[in-house]
């Protein structure tokens, strides 16, 4: 579905993919391995090919948004790229993700572990030449490497799982290994002094409309982020009986 111009949304059972439209094509995360058909069905339905997909930026190395990238970037000779906080050096293979030492890491030849090569390393401030230009912006805590790319002229964000909604307000994701509560909250701070009017996060509903100032009031109104103890404790019966995702704040 196209919810901007030029910027497409592709979801998942488990996450959301997106793709920005332009004489070439990126995408922004790649799912699970399955998804990869999906991603592939949904350029080709927008009268493109699968060989138009030039770059797949990565938010963060967790498996539910990086495992299709390894055949989509296979199949359409893509560039991975990736900060490089949430990557390993091999001594003779190169830059690959991880996470946890073991999800796409390793040469067996299964889902979720085959080594994902990383074209490219992002750093914070760099400038990507894709669409007029997307801003990386390090933005650590859910993962050491996790990244936020911005499309300053069209006032488009994709935040990953640093900050998603529901397609009306703002929410923050739940720690997972690796979390960092401090430099999470860093970030989430540094993002609030930006402006952007289109927050496209890794689940949920992209939130089209003064995005930047709903993330603000979010942290003016609730400023530290929820924990395990409080999801698990006070809020999962709800969840449960509403259907909600687990991965966000109410």
């Amino acid at each position: 579905m196209e919810i901007a111009p030029g910027i497409h949304t592709i979801p998942s059972r488990m996450s959301r993919m997106y793709l920005v439209e332009d004489e070439s094509l990126t995408l922004i995360d790649a799912g699970l391995p399955w998804d990869v058909r999906t991603v592939f069905r949904y350029v080709e339905s927008i009268g493109r090919r699968p060989e138009d997909i030039d770059a797949i930026l990565l938010t963060h190395n967790h498996p539910d948004h990086t495992s299709g990238a390894r055949s989509i970037s296979k199949r359409a000779n893509a560039d991975v790229i990736a900060h490089e906080d949430d990557t390993r050096l091999h001594h003779t293979k190169g830059r690959y993700l991880g996470y946890m030492g073991m999800f796409n890491a390793t040469d067996l030849p299964l889902p979720f572990l085959r080594r994902t090569t990383v074209s490219q390393v992002a750093s914070d401030g760099d400038v990507l030449p894709i669409a007029g230009g997307i801003q990386v912006i390090h933005t650590p805590g859910h993962t050491p490497g996790s990244a936020c790319y911005l499309l300053k002229e069209r006032g488009v964000i994709f935040t990953g799982d640093t900050a998603f909604s529901n397609g009306k307000s703002v929410s923050r994701s739940i720690p997972f290994p690796g979390y960092d509560h401090e430099a999470y909250c860093r970030s989430l701070e540094k993002l609030a002094e930006m402006d952007f009017d289109v927050m496209c996060g890794g689940h949920g509903r992209p939130l089209l409309g003064n995005a930047s100032e709903k993330l603000r009031q979010l942290l003016s109104a609730r400023p530290e982020p929820p924990t395990w103890a409080d999801l698990l404790l006070r809020r999962l019966p709800g969840r449960i009986s509403r259907g909600q995702s687990l991965s966000e704040e109410d």
